[in-house]
């Protein structure tokens, strides 16, 4: 964790790099927040950047709110570029449209198995989904519980946003 100049703490990536100017919230770095509390939420902006940032990384957590703000981002620009397509009947948004799907692939897998790893579960989990309807119903179980509270496994818990 560290501290910026406002005495407030901001959760660090693993690597030692800096989330500065990130968008994530910044928390105090007093107690736990008590159940009345609200606890700083991220951004859609700030969870679909880290899932591109983070396209690598298998190895950590990322929250329930991290993963489905991501997800609904991309999902809204699937959209947008089939209705583009749709409106203006040219096949360059078809091109752009699976451009932009086949590179959100590795991200779009590395933040679901983060998300795994939040609930601790192995990222092998992910091909559950392969197996027609019920596996997808069971990973979207996964992927919707809460996150384990305190470090598991994988690594402590996501501090400074749900």
């Amino acid at each position: 964790m560290g501290t910026d100049d406002e005495g407030t703490v901001q959760p660090e990536p693993a690597g030692g790099a800096s989330w500065k100017g990130s968008g994530l919230p910044k928390f105090p770095e007093s107690s736990e927040p008590s159940r009345g509390q609200e606890i700083p939420s991220i951004t859609f902006g700030a969870a679909y950047l880290r899932m591109w940032k983070l396209f690598t990384n298998f190895r950590i957590r990322s929250t329930r709110g991290e993963y489905w703000k991501a997800y609904l981002v991309n999902v809204i620009i699937a959209i947008v570029l089939f209705t583009l397509f749709i409106a203006a009947h040219t096949a360059i948004f078809v091109v752009i449209y699976f451009l932009y799907d086949i590179a959100e692939i590795v991200p779009s897998l590395a933040l679901t198995v983060r998300r795994l790893h939040d609930t601790d579960h192995s990222g092998a989990w992910i091909l559950i989904a392969l197996i027609p309807l019920v596996g997808t119903i069971i990973l979207i179980v996964f992927l919707a519980q809460r996150s384990t509270p305190g470090t598991n496994r994988y690594g402590s818990e996501v501090q400074g946003f749900a």
